[in-house]
């Protein structure tokens, strides 16, 4: 009971001052009418957690007889050496080889690596879905994932040696769909200085005899704000891992750059009515 206490503690603390500065996404903003439930992005969310937490989590870390730090065990380095994506994978047979471009997406390094994915997923995923349907979104969404990881590769084949996994990818190219599609939509976002910045505003407009709120406990923003800054955050470094030929902090920023990029596939899995209205001009 104590622990669980203590990790929720830890976890809220962390998320706190992880969206402090800078907003995370968890929802449309206003009302967006869904002609479907968005039951393969639900699947999505439910299939990495259960490989996380039923297949890498019980390997993931483990009590040391010698210190109290927690460590990852051979197992769990074995399963990333096997299943993560490298261009060294790709030809060992000894590997499950060019289907690690696959199993890599389901694969995530830790609790933070899943929770932020399966977040971001959430908050892009569903609208996108309903755009494509169902099964043209999953095709969609494991061809911006292969993309991602052939991508960075072909763009740096010196970032071979160490195996990529997360479904960073794959999101990225949802994210980048998402802009394609629906560049005029809000994003609801955990933004604590935002929050904040928002009262003096809130309260100037409530003196002027506008209805507003003093306070709330989230912020809405333009997608193309939030969409372009993730382009242009992953852009700069991208480029640095080219010319230094390693990742910048253990990030594959080239991943998501090719991701993103691979939205402009998007086009060809969008539902021929919606397709429609967006050549015709007209809002999704």
């Amino acid at each position: 009971m104590c622990l669980a206490i203590l990790f929720l503690v830890y976890f809220f603390s962390v998320l706190f001052l992880s969206t402090f500065f800078f907003p995370m996404p968890i929802n449309d903003a206003g009302i967006v009418r869904y002609r479907t439930i968005p039951w393969m992005t639900l699947a999505l969310i439910l299939v990495n957690t259960v490989v996380f937490a039923a297949w890498l989590a019980p390997d993931l870390y483990t009590p040391t007889s010698e210190e109290t730090m927690m460590e990852p065990t051979d197992s769990y380095i074995n399963k990333i050496n096997t299943y993560g994506f490298s261009e060294t994978n790709l030809r060992d047979p000894a590997s499950v080889g060019a289907l690690t471009t696959l199993t890599s997406m389901f694969m995530h390094a830790d609790l933070w690596h899943l929770f932020g994915n399966m977040l971001f997923l959430w908050a892009f995923g569903r609208r996108v879905e309903d755009a494509c349907g169902a099964w043209r979104y999953l095709l969609f969404y494991l061809v911006a994932g292969m993309v991602a990881n052939v991508g960075s590769v072909i763009a740096n084949p010196a970032l071979n040696e160490l195996p990529g996994i997360g479904a960073s990818g794959a999101i990225a190219g949802v994210m980048g769909a998402y802009l394609l599609l629906f560049p005029g939509a809000q994003l609801v976002t955990l933004w604590g200085l935002g929050t904040i910045l928002r009262v003096p505003i809130a309260l100037f407009r409530k003196l002027m005899g506008q209805d507003a709120k003093l306070w709330k406990s989230t912020v809405s923003l333009p997608a193309w704000l939030l969409l372009i800054e993730f382009a242009v955050e992953n852009t700069i470094p991208s480029l640095e891992t080219i010319v230094q030929g390693t990742d910048t902090g253990g990030v594959n920023y080239l991943a998501h750059l090719t991701g993103f990029l691979a939205a402009l596939t998007i086009f060809l899995f969008v539902r021929k009515d919606l397709l429609l209205r967006y050549v015709s001009g007209r809002s999704l």
